[in-house]
């Protein structure tokens, strides 16, 4: 559990630190930089969970639902995390209101396609409604790597087209690979060997559950850090 804990959270911090701290833009104001951020972990998130994607792994050693519950629950952190950005945004800047229509700009068109999306996504994705849907559940897999894969994808177009965080030419070709790992990750995991040898311990579920909560809090603390300290006159 302390390796799989570790894992997420330099997923987390690695691109974050490459696209935020490396060759640092000036921060615009404290609730703007919040918001951005918070967006940009969101973003990581959705990429994350192409790896954990619910299918049980060799470690740790936790039952198929522990691995069901990280995917449900990284996705709900995630459209948590992006709620963020887009709330606190149009409470700060109302203007931003206007970048909401079909007539916005295509970077800002690309991420509001993205949020409709995944507003489907989430509910279709609740085992009570999926399985009225769909008739198996490679059917519903299928469909869903489909949708979040373009969720990935204009996520992608979002952040690189805006381009004031990720304005370095290496710093969108960083994000457009990572995209395209993540994408790729699951299809070439596919029918490969995700247990080991000896028994798995059951009725873990809620471990996922707290740990999710942990990348939460996590996400958060980090993009209020990284606020405060783009409000501030200091080297990053």
């Amino acid at each position: 559990m302390f390796v799989l804990s570790l894992r997420i959270a330099l997923c987390l911090l690695l691109p974050f630190s490459a696209i935020f701290l490396l060759g640092a833009m000036p921060g615009v104001n404290l609730i703007w930089d919040f918001s951005n951020a918070s967006g940009f972990i969101a973003g990581v998130l959705f990429l994350l969970l192409f790896a954990y994607t619910g299918r049980p792994l060799a470690q740790p050693r936790h039952d198929g639902k522990f691995f069901m519950a990280l995917h449900r629950d990284l996705g709900l952190v995630a459209a948590l995390m992006l709620a963020v950005h887009i709330v606190v945004m149009l409470v700060d800047e109302p203007l931003v209101f206007d970048q909401l229509s079909p007539g916005a700009p295509w970077p800002m068109v690309a991420g509001n396609l993205a949020t409709l999306i995944l507003l489907l996504l989430v509910p279709l994705s609740l085992t009570a409604v999926r399985k009225r849907i769909w008739a198996t559940h490679q059917h519903f897999r299928r469909w869903h790597y489909s949708a979040s894969a373009l969720v990935v994808i204009l996520t992608a177009v979002h952040m690189i087209g805006i381009g004031y965080y990720s304005t370095a030419p290496v710093k969108a070709a960083f994000w457009a690979l990572l995209t395209g790992l993540a994408l790729a990750y699951p299809l070439f995991m596919h029918g490969r060997a995700h247990t080991g040898p000896g028994g798995r311990r059951r009725h873990t579920a809620y471990l996922a559950t707290c740990l999710s909560l942990g990348v939460l809090f996590a996400g958060l603390l980090l993009a209020a850090v990284y606020s405060v300290l783009g409000s501030v006159d200091l080297p990053l």
